[in-house]
């Protein structure tokens, strides 16, 4: 994201012709350039970096008003984001920002947020018009608000920094949230073998009152307290019990899916910027795919296809796909959001509409969120990593030797690939590489559907017991 955010910085400095860059390596060097450039009365500044009292504050783009009568100064904070909403946190990074610059002798007259346009739709070969691709938002009053409750937390944080005892406190769910600690790793070490932030679906609410009664670790909770959900007391009786528990409601609804079975990996990605024609930022790109399909009769067949180079994959994906499941039954797969986000190429892919149409049409399971409702395992508390099931689940390790199965990986070997001097024959490795790790994760969710629904197995419905 660091490479899109640069991208995005130089696109909206276009927008302002006259600025001067403050390009320095260390911080305290550009604070040092800063104070000189506004010394000279310099009323545009990108990078634009101010340090005082323990606070560092870099600004994206910085218009100054120098009033000669009162030599006062007043700013303008442009602040670029690559989402396409305004939030809570980027209101908070303004407003970080306009108290260091107040202690630095400078006034915030007014804040925006240069965020991208959601409605952008991108004209293949062309540049990023900036005037099209960002939105501006004046986000003065919110930035003014949030002032003093920056303010109070920064207070509290330098308490927290004073106060000796502040690494011994547990790790907790503000370890993920909103984004996963860098020091992580390094707390594990001391945390015990089952901390309680590993209880799924734990509130900070949940988390506070369960610390309070001084419970640090899963096994130490009663799965009989008030106020957890079913899959937390599932969670933890088969944690005391060491055993598998699986709800019924699992083999029934898989025993339901219409035959032929289609299990489907499909290799996505996902970028702020548009490559695309007629393509939005943040739209998803399929670009591979594998199945394993079972008919009727028990046949198996297993294929797989992708598009790893500059050209525009979403086409020949839908097609493709579309065509070998046209002969009808279920698809299953891990996580659905890559079919539903299929829904994005009705406007964006005029040849694909039917294809698209009719593999939204299709019915499907998504057996991450079936087994992540249905299934308790002692040695699975997370479903985000299809490696970490398999092995639990099934006993099987033999997709760790497979590095495309891990998402980063696969995005950078996407970004070389479509590398304009790339050697074909490094192109053709990545691809059946990526199709490698995809029909591995498409067989062993058929492995997933047999451990489930074993042969001979017909679940009992509630409606078939007698009272």
């Amino acid at each position: 994201m660091s490479r899109i955010g640069d991208e995005m910085r130089e696109l909206a400095r276009t927008a302002f012709p006259m600025g001067v860059a403050v390009d320095c390596e260390s911080a305290t060097a550009a604070a040092e350039k800063t104070a000189e450039l506004l010394a000279d009365n310099i009323p545009l500044l990108f990078n634009a970096t101010f340090v005082h009292d323990g606070l560092e504050a870099q600004c994206d783009i910085l218009a100054v008003h120098h009033n000669k009568e009162t030599n006062e100064k007043t700013v303008d904070l442009f602040e670029i984001k690559i989402g396409t909403k305004v939030k809570h946190r980027y209101v908070n990074d303004l407003a970080l920002q306009a108290i260091v610059l107040e202690q630095c002798g400078l006034k915030l007259k007014s804040a925006y947020l240069l965020h991208i346009n959601p409605g952008y739709a991108h004209v293949a070969g062309e540049d990023f018009p900036p005037m099209q691709l960002l939105r501006s938002a004046n986000v003065t009053a919110k930035v003014q608000k949030q002032i003093p409750n920056v303010t109070r937390r920064l207070k509290q944080l330098r308490l927290t920094i004073a106060n000796d005892s502040a690494p011994e406190l547990p790790m907790g769910t503000f370890c993920k949230s909103p984004f996963p600690c860098p020091h992580s790793v390094r707390c594990q070490k001391d945390s015990p073998t089952l901390p309680l932030h590993q209880l799924p679906d734990l509130t900070r609410a949940q988390e506070i009152e369960m610390q309070k009664d001084g419970i640090g670790e899963l096994m130490g909770l009663d799965g009989e307290r008030e106020g957890l959900t079913f899959r937390q007391r599932r969670t933890l009786t088969c944690m005391q019990q060491q055993e598998r528990i699986t709800e019924s409601f699992v083999a029934e609804e898989l025993h339901a899916c219409e035959r032929p079975l289609h299990f489907i990996a499909i290799a996505a990605v996902t970028e702020p910027l548009p490559r695309f024609d007629q393509q939005r930022p943040w739209q998803t790109t399929p670009y591979a795919w594998a199945a394993k399909t079972i008919h009727e009769d028990g046949r198996e067949e297993s294929t797989s296809w992708a598009m790893v180079d500059r050209s525009d994959p979403r086409a020949q994906f839908v097609k493709t796909l579309s065509r070998h499941t046209e002969i009808g039954g279920t698809m299953l797969c891990w996580r659905s959001e890559a079919i539903r986000d299929m829904r994005t190429m009705l406007d964006s892919v005029p040849d694909g509409k039917s294809s698209v149409r009719a593999l939204l049409g299709f019915e499907h399971v998504d057996m991450m969120q079936l087994l992540e409702a249905g299934v308790f395992d002692p040695e699975l508390l997370s479903y985000s990593d299809f490696r970490t099931v398999i092995s639990a689940l099934l006993d099987d390790r033999s997709g760790d030797k497979l590095k495309a199965l891990d998402a980063n990986y696969r995005y950078e070997a996407l970004q070389k690939a479509r590398t304009p001097r790339v050697r074909a024959a490094t192109r053709e490795k990545i691809s059946a590489d990526i199709q490698e790790a995809l029909i591995w994760q498409a067989h062993r969710l058929a492995d997933l559907f047999a451990l489930f629904t074993p042969a001979g197995s017909e679940p009992v419905k509630t409606d078939d017991i007698e009272d």
